[in-house]
């Protein structure tokens, strides 16, 4: 019986992930939204991210930064500017997006763009 709730609580993060990396792009994206759309309380999905380790803030977090290296370091969004790509991301302020982007990748976003990063975002990412 245990394994079967473990599961089920592995399969309901799973589909929460994967609803928030489907409105990543939503700046207004929150924890009430994504309880709603899954029918459980909010207390509950912090709950299944808090036994993974993490807070559902972190995981957006996490991931729209994921998202934005992506496209910095894709030569098919080099017309795009960083602002625009930190808009389709999620981010609606740029000066917050710029300082958690340093403190998470140690570079600036142009930096990044430029080859001239101290940490690989994809080994970064994994890690």
């Amino acid at each position: 019986m245990d394994g079967y709730f473990f599961t089920t609580r592995s399969s309901r993060l799973g589909a929460i992930k994967a609803f928030i990396v489907s409105e990543i792009d939503n700046p207004a994206l929150c924890l009430a939204d994504i309880a709603a759309h899954q029918g459980i309380s909010s207390s509950y999905v912090r709950k299944l991210f808090a036994a993974e380790g993490t807070r559902f803030t972190a995981f957006v977090l996490e991931t729209r930064l994921e998202y934005v290296s992506r496209m910095l370091l894709d030569p098919d969004n080099r017309a795009q500017s960083i602002s625009a790509i930190a808009l389709k991301c999620g981010f609606n302020d740029i000066s917050y997006f710029n300082r958690v982007f340093r403190r998470r990748y140690g570079c600036t976003p142009s930096d990044l763009r430029r080859g001239r990063s101290e940490a690989d975002p994809v080994e970064s990412a994994t890690a």
